[in-house]
C-alpha cells in the first residue's frame, strides 16, 4: 500500500486530552509538547498546534523514498531569529523517534526570510526555497518528497501544488538506516505554527505513490443504526454512543458486547464535499477496550455493497485503544471510492475471540 497514514486531527479532543487520544492510536508518540485543538483548522475543524512543541508520527513502513503533505499556518508575523535550530522547525524525517539529531536525516524549517530551509542532521543547509515566502495568517499546503541516501539523496518541495525546490546528489542519510521511521511535526515557536490535513505515502504500487496535491481530510461520524445491532447501547441507539465530536468520550457512552460473533455497525452520512471529488483513501476507525478479565479479540467491520469486510485481529486491553484501517479502494469492488460508497456503507466491530 502506498497510502500509509492521513490525519485531519478531527477525531481528537481539544488540549491535553487530545494528546491522549492521539497516542491511543499507536501511530503518534510523545515529543516535546504541542496540542491538538478544534474549531479553526482549514475547514473550521481540528488542527495540531505545533507552537513550541512537536509530536512524532511513527511510520516504520516507509522505505528509502517517502512523500508527505501537510497544511501549515504561521499564526505570527514574527521573524524567526532565535539561535535555537529546533525553534524554527516545521518537520523532521528520522529513522526512529528520538529527541535530538541521533536518528535525524533531514530538517525542514523556516528561516529569517520566512522561506523553507532544508538541513541535514547537523543543521548544515542543503538548500533553501528562493521565491516562496510563507506569509503570516495564511494556510499553505506543503508537500515534500525525499530520497534517503549518503550521496544520491534528493529532496523535492511543492507549495500549493507548485515546485519550489529540487535538490539532487545530496547526503540525506544519517547513519546506516536508509529509511524513514518517524515524521516529527512542529516546533517553529516564533511563528506559532499550526498543522492540518496530513498525508504520508511511499512510492510503491500504482496508486497514491507521488504528490497528491492540496488535499483535505474530513471526519465522518455515524448518523444511524447499521445492519447489525448485537451490542447493548449504554443509552439510546447504538450509533449515538459512537458519534462524539471531536474525540471519544470513553466510558460515558458506549456499546457493550461479550459474545463471539456479535456485530455492531453504524450508518454514515454523505461526505461534505462536492459530488465527484476524488477520494484517495478511507480510514475506518474504532476505539475499544475489554471490561473483564481474560482475553478478548475483535475486528474492525466494514460493510460495503451488503457484504462484510473484516480487518486484522485486535487484542483488547483494559484501557481504551484506537485502531484504524486505511483502504485505498472499496473492498467490495476494488474500485476507487465514490461518494455513494460512504453514505451507503457502514462501519462497526465484530467480536472474534
Amino acid at each position: 500500500m502506498a497510502l500509509i497514514w492521513f490525519d485531519g486531527f478531527e477525531s481528537y479532543a481539544s488540549g491535553g486530552g487530545g494528546l491522549t487520544d492521539m497516542y491511543a492510536t499507536g501511530r503518534w508518540s510523545a515529543g516535546a509538547g504541542g496540542l491538538p485543538l478544534t474549531a479553526i483548522g482549514r475547514q473550521g475543524q481540528g488542527y495540531y498546534n505545533g507552537t513550541d512543541g512537536r509530536t512524532y508520527l511513527l511510520i516504520p513502513e516507509v522505505p528509502e523514498t517517502m512523500v508527505f503533505g501537510c497544511a501549515v499556518y504561521l499564526n505570527s508575523d514574527s521573524i524567526p531569529t532565535t539561535s535555537s535550530n529546533w525553534w524554527k522547525q516545521l518537520f523532521r524525517l528520522q529513522s526512529a523517534k528520538t529527541e535530538g539529531t541521533t536518528n535525524t536525516h533531514l530538517n525542514f524549517r523556516v528561516n529569517s526570510d520566512r522561506h523553507i530551509e532544508v538541513c541535514n542532521n547537523g543543521f548544515t543547509i542543503l538548500g533553501t526555497t528562493a521565491d516562496h515566502t510563507l506569509l503570516a495568517w495564511t494556510w499553505y499546503y506543503i508537500e515534500i518528497k525525499a530520497y534517503i541516501h549518503d550521496s544520491a539523496g534528493t529532496v523535492e518541495i511543492h507549495v500549493n501544488g507548485v515546485e519550489v525546490l529540487s535538490l539532487t546528489s545530496k547526503d540525506t542519510l544519517n547513519g546506516t538506516d536508509n529509511y524513514v521511521g518517524a515524521l516529527s511535526i512542529g516546533y517553529a515557536a516564533e511563528c506559532n505554527t499550526y498543522f492540518d490535513d496530513l498525508y504520508v505515502l511511499d512510492t510503491t504500487g500504482s496508486k497514491n505513490n507521488d504528490f497528491l496535491g492540496d488535499v483535505r481530510i474530513d471526519a465522518v461520524r455515524p448518523d444511524g443504526a447499521g445492519t447489525y445491532t448485537d451490542f447493548d447501547p449504554s443509552a439510546g441507539s447504538n450509533y449515538q454512543n459512537v458519534d462524539e465530536s471531536p474525540g471519544p468520550d470513553d466510558d460515558t457512552t458506549y456499546n457493550d458486547g461479550d459474545t463471539v460473533g456479535d456485530q455492531d455497525s453504524y450508518g454514515l452520512p454523505a461526505l461534505p464535499l462536492p459530488a465527484g471529488t476524488t477520494i484517495y483513501g478511507v480510514k475506518d476507525q474504532i476505539t475499544v477496550r475489554k471490561t473483564d478479565a481474560g482475553s478478548m479479540e475483535c475486528k474492525l467491520l466494514t460493510v460495503q455493497g451488503g457484504s462484510d469486510y473484516l480487518g486484522d485481529a485486535i487484542t483488547l486491553s483494559d484501557t481504551f485503544t484506537t485502531h484504524a484501517r486505511i483502504m485505498e479502494n472499496n473492498p467490495d469492488d476494488s474500485a476507487a471510492w465514490e461518494d455513494a460508497d460512504i453514505s451507503g456503507g457502514e462501519i462497526g466491530v465484530e467480536i472474534t475471540a
